[in-house]
């Protein structure tokens, strides 16, 4: 997967972009957050450097400290000492999301969530078919699981990693922080349907559709795919959450 995380070299660059006048720690810790949970920052990636973090978001060492503390805290950054220590990103397990979030919230709240996700994504996938160019868009090919695979871990991480590798084709970094937002927010609800074989295989076809899109510079096929995956992945999400809720 080597290829496939250098695909999102853009989106971890937006991460790490000056944070400017917003230069508090929570406004720190809810972007790395974001990160984590949207699988941009990895299970196990070392995080900079509290100074290092401070100089490339433009905010004081003390801030990152904080923010580093407050992540430590929620269990998404775990630090070590000594030699070959630092702080490391511990990615929260997708089941505990599926228990905590999805049972708990709102039919009504599912489907306003879903369609912010869907208007951020669909334009994200207008944009890149305009504006990527040809080698960026042939680095997603590497994100397409061959049909017979059935690790659902590896179907959720390539999913999440093409619609943010999308979001950066977009060149812009404000929309692919927002798009990392939403993967954190929603993105993770929305691949619960992957565990199902029949869902994996529609949704690979929606995602070969849509590399096929952007490769040909086609907006509305690309927007097009996105909003049948999103809508797919709601009305199977919707289901599931008739039954997960008590």
């Amino acid at each position: 997967m080597a290829n496939a995380r250098a695909t999102t070299s853009r989106a971890r660059s937006a991460i790490f972009a000056p944070i400017g006048d917003e230069g508090r720690a929570v406004r720190v810790e809810n972007r790395l957050a974001e990160a984590i949970r949207s699988g941009v920052l990895a299970d196990g990636d070392r995080l900079p450097s509290e100074l290092e973090l401070a100089q490339m978001l433009g905010v004081a060492t003390v801030t990152a400290r904080e923010a580093l503390v407050s992540l430590r805290a929620q269990g998404l950054v775990v630090t070590t000492r000594g030699r070959g220590g630092g702080s490391f990103v511990r990615a929260p397990d997708p089941g505990d999301i599926v228990k905590g979030r999805l049972a708990t919230m709102s039919r009504v709240e599912l489907r306003d969530r879903a369609s912010l996700y869907q208007v951020v994504l669909t334009g994200c996938a207008e944009l890149a078919a305009e504006r990527a160019a040809p080698d960026e868009v042939e680095d997603l090919q590497d994100l397409l699981i061959p049909l017979g695979g059935d690790d659902v871990g590896r179907w959720r991480d390539a999913e999440s990693e093409l619609y943010l590798s999308v979001a950066a084709l977009t060149q812009s970094a404000r929309l692919t922080r927002e798009v990392v937002r939403q993967e954190a927010d929603f993105g993770t609800l929305l691949r619960v349907p992957l565990s199902e074989s029949d869902f994996r295989h529609a949704s690979a076809a929606r995602h070969r559709a849509l590399v096929a899109a952007l490769e040909a510079g086609d907006v509305a096929a690309a927007r097009g795919s996105v909003r049948d995956h999103v809508t797919h992945a709601v009305e199977r999400l919707t289901e599931i959450h008739e039954v997960v809720r008590p």
